[in-house]
């Protein structure tokens, strides 16, 4: 290659690499803007770098509450997400390699480590780290699991084992693909982890949820939610955000009984009030973006958040939500207008400033601070996860107003930088930590009851069914505790119909809630709610004294049953036969219904089922073959290994629960509909056939095994 050649091609490759930056100017039309030099006016100079400590004296924080700092670079570097095991000791992920620099090069370099901090002097202060994996792509969550810790990196979710107990990863097994999307666009694609009321570990940006049952990873479609982090209350209700949106919050896990209006809540404002001018956000050179006092009127970079419920802050705090806001060097603070559930509104807390009129819960001039991440702690108290960065616009979407800002300003030096704080009360007095799994359920902390209820559900401590259930049926036990040990039975599949009915009579309107809501769990089947709790539901309905959300969900149940918890993926064809019978389409229809509510979540909309749950359905022998094996497996339930169409099949539950206590009109639509669903093609199974099956198998009570229908 000559010289002149060898120019040009340099010349090539900078000009690629500055396009490829600037992805983000594709979506300005008015191309002129991205030129501004507005920022100069209030933010022409370069951005000091504070130590450690000159950083945590600039903090501006509520009245009441004081900032710690818990753990810092060299010692941390780049944390995006914190953990803890039960030891005590914190867990951080490091997303080393994003935006290293202005041209985000070296993005898919597997160096992103996940570190063990702990203090070791009981001090406060993190001061020994082990790195447990050093070589991850772009490391996203992690959770504690039952013999192991579950790893999500771009592509992947692993499941990594430490044999020796040295803290380091000896062995590590991918389980599968997950926040694939960050291949591409690592900003919009699968994180969480975050274990919550009903035994699911939910995640943001994600249409499925999970669950760790005897070893395996359980995937179940679920709405989708959030951008960055996702965070839960001792409600169960789930806290997600979007960058332009301070928080979100639903009740789905309740069947969405709350809020009284629309299926869920959002902030009731996107304003924000930081304590210095905030340029250098992407779109600032848009007219009206930046006040006249240099601060932006509205957040645009929400990262992270996490609820206080039942944790260090007490009663005045109870349900308060802290949302992140690393581009104004926030972080917010939203109380409920009234203690759950008996408002929908929530108010924006700001405090006075003497220089800004202003400001959020928590601020400093300090322009590198980033809190893209919080979590509440063992301690009851809020953990700030600071990227500590100068830039943190992704290539993918940074605009090259943002870029020369970013240059001139030397926002994109002093990287491999990292701190986390501790939000602390003042006064604040530490809660020991419960003395075994069951006393864990009703301990003072949120955090400790779902790790216990975690261990107990994950681990399949069968031999505390009977501690737990005492403690589920004990009227004088705190009631929060009685509703995590409803939950865990649940995920243990021993929660009994006395349990219920008691939980259902309970004096505490959320025990009674939980009651009815698990009601189908007590007859082995999730989403229907069986005939013979509606007398039972209707008394709650009749409560005098009680919040209307639980009185109106009782009148509810009682009148027609649980709504469909199934996720909608799949839209129903009805076959050309089916349409051409009047009476089997009003039997398939029916039972489409019937189906969608009480079997759609296991074996899924479209009959395929789920790997290590349910089996598919869809071309299945057991379906489309022999009507009286069909019947005796939906009225007494099915044990054992089984084959499908003469091929073993491996990873699902060795039950398929009884469904006998269903109504014969009932179980017969849904078996004609089955057997005519999704390219199957059968005759169908009348009232008749149910009737007559009970009859001649009167006396049974186990399940059915393969081997007896041969």
């Amino acid at each position: 290659m000559n010289c002149l050649s060898f120019i040009l091609f340099l010349l090539y490759l900078v000009s690629s690499n500055f396009i490829l930056a600037q992805q983000g100017d594709q979506k300005e039309k008015q191309k002129d803007l991205l030129s501004s030099l507005n920022w100069k006016k209030w933010s022409p100079d370069p951005v000091p770098l504070f130590t450690p400590e000159e950083s945590l004296a600039q903090f501006k924080i509520a009245s009441g509450f004081k900032i710690e700092l818990v753990a810092h670079e060299p010692m941390v570097k780049d944390p995006v997400f914190i953990e803890w095991d039960d030891e005590g000791r914190m867990w951080v992920g490091e997303l080393r390699t994003y935006m290293m620099d202005l041209d985000g090069s070296g993005e898919d370099r597997r160096m992103s480590r996940v570190m063990v901090l702990e203090d070791t002097d009981g001090d406060g202060v993190m001061d020994q780290a082990t790195p447990f994996l050093e070589d991850m792509l772009n490391v996203r969550s992690i959770a504690f699991v039952d013999g192991g810790v579950l790893v999500v990196e771009t592509g992947g979710l692993w499941l990594c084992k430490d044999n020796d107990g040295d803290l380091r990863c000896d062995e590590r097994k991918k389980l599968f693909d997950f926040a694939t999307s960050a291949i591409d666009n690592i900003e919009h694609a699968e994180n969480g982890l975050h274990f919550a009321l009903d035994n699911w570990m939910y995640n943001s940006k994600s249409s499925r949820k999970l669950a760790w049952r005897k070893g395996k990873l359980i995937e179940m479609p679920a709405k989708a939610r959030g951008q960055w982090g996702m965070g839960s209350d001792a409600y169960g209700r789930l806290f997600f955000n979007h960058n332009g949106q301070w928080f979100e919050t639903d009740w789905a896990m309740y069947d969405r009984q709350w809020p009284s209006k629309g299926e869920s809540v959002k902030a009731p404002t996107n304003r924000v009030f930081a304590v210095r001018p905030n340029t250098a956000l992407n779109r600032n050179y848009r007219p009206g973006r930046i006040l006249e006092d240099g601060r932006v009127a509205s957040v645009t970079s929400i990262s992270g958040l996490a609820v206080h419920s039942h944790g260090a802050y007490g009663k005045d705090w109870e349900g308060a939500i802290f949302s992140m806001s690393p581009g104004t060097n926030t972080v917010g603070a939203f109380l409920p207008e009234k203690p759950f559930p008996h408002s929908d509104d929530y108010i924006h807390k700001l405090y006075p400033d003497a220089i800004w009129k202003e400001r959020e819960f928590l601020a400093t001039p300090d322009e590198r601070f980033r809190p893209v991440n919080a979590s509440m702690g063992p301690d009851g108290c809020l953990y700030l996860a600071d990227f500590h960065r100068g830039v943190i616009q992704h290539k993918r979407f940074l605009t090259s107003y943002l870029r020369r800002q970013s240059a001139e300003r030397e926002l994109d030096k002093h990287i491999g930088l990292g701190r986390i704080y501790r939000v602390v009360p003042e006064n604040h007095n530490p809660v020991p930590p419960p003395t075994d799994l069951v006393a864990g359920l009703s301990h003072p902390y949120l955090w400790w009851r779902l790790r216990s209820q975690k261990r107990i559900v994950e681990g399949n401590r069968k031999d505390l069914v009977e501690e737990i259930t005492k403690l589920a049926e004990n009227a004088k036990a705190d009631p929060y505790g009685k509703v995590h040990a409803l939950w865990a039975l649940v995920g243990l599949g021993a929660l009994q119909e006395k349990t219920i009915v008691l939980a259902m009579e309970n004096g505490h309107w959320f025990v009674s809630m939980t009651g009815l809501r698990l009601a189908g769990e007590s007859k082995g089947v999730a989403d229907f709610f069986p005939d013979e709790f509606v007398p039972d539901a209707n008394k709650v309905a009749g409560r005098k004294v009680a919040p209307s959300v639980l009185t109106s969900y009782a009148s509810a149940l009682g009148q027609s049953g649980f709504p469909s918890r199934a996720v909608k993926t799949y839209k129903d064809k009805e076959a050309d036969w089916v349409k051409k019978d009047k009476n089997l389409l009003d039997a398939y229809r029916k039972g489409r219904d019937h189906y969608a509510v009480s079997c759609g979540a296991c074996h899924q909309a479209d009959g395929k089922g789920l790997p290590n749950m349910a089996p598919t359905l869809a071309n299945s022998d057991w379906v489309t073959g022999d009507s009286k094996r069909l019947i005796g497996v939906a009225v007494h339930g099915l044990m054992g290994p089984i084959k499908i169409n003469g091929k073993q099949v491996d990873g699902i539950p060795p039950v398929m629960p009884p469904h006998g206590f269903m109504k014969d009109e009932q179980l017969a639509s849904i078996l004609t509909y089955v057997r005519n669903a999704w390219g199957n093609r059968s005759s169908s199974i009348s009232t008749e056939d149910i009737l007559g099956y009970r009859k001649t198998e009167a006396s049974r009570v186990a399940p059915w095994t393969e081997v007896e229908f041969q």
